[in-house]
């Protein structure tokens, strides 16, 4: 009578493990495509932008029940896995978590925040190269100019000139 070998049993018991932290990485994936696709200074083409929005749209509902399915998953298997499988089991549910978690943040009221009190400078100091585009704003012989570049992270500057409130937009 031979003695069946444990080894296989043992490692085949890391696949469901495996499967969910995949499963983890998957929803994070599906959480931060919007911030993918949506960001300054890149080519955006409308197909992204369509499943962007989408992601958005449908984000938390899908990603708290991913969350909640690869959490329940993890803890039924917990109980038969093996100590490599739970070192697996842990940051699968951990990922999923902060997956859910990172949909409720929105990243672009971080990212694109008013700019404040803005700062000048003479044109001939600006560190602004020939090719750089700017918003150009005029009024009663009063000049700003305010770089693209920077607008593209802010998209609103409140500012005054002339001694009248304004808001550049971009």
């Amino acid at each position: 009578m031979a003695i069946a070998n444990p080894a296989p049993n043992r490692s085949l018991k890391i696949v469901p493990a495996l499967c969910l932290f995949l499963a983890g990485l998957v929803t994070l994936a599906f959480a931060a495509y919007p911030m993918y696709v949506i960001r300054p200074f890149r080519e955006q083409t409308p197909a992204a932008l369509e499943r962007a929005l989408w992601v958005l749209l449908h984000d938390k509902p899908l990603s708290l029940i991913l969350a909640f399915v690869i959490t329940a998953l993890a803890l039924l298997l917990w109980r038969r896995a093996g100590w490599m499988a739970k070192l697996v089991l842990a940051p699968a549910v951990v990922i999923a978590i902060l997956a859910a978690v990172s949909t409720w943040i929105n990243p672009f009221e971080h990212m694109f925040h008013p700019l404040g009190e803005p700062k000048y400078l003479a044109a001939d100091r600006a560190a602004i190269d020939a090719n750089d585009m700017v918003i150009a704003v005029t009024l009663g012989g009063e000049s700003r100019a305010y770089p693209i570049r920077e607008m593209g992270y802010h998209h609103i500057v409140n500012d005054r000139l002339h001694g009248l409130p304004m808001v550049v937009t971009y």
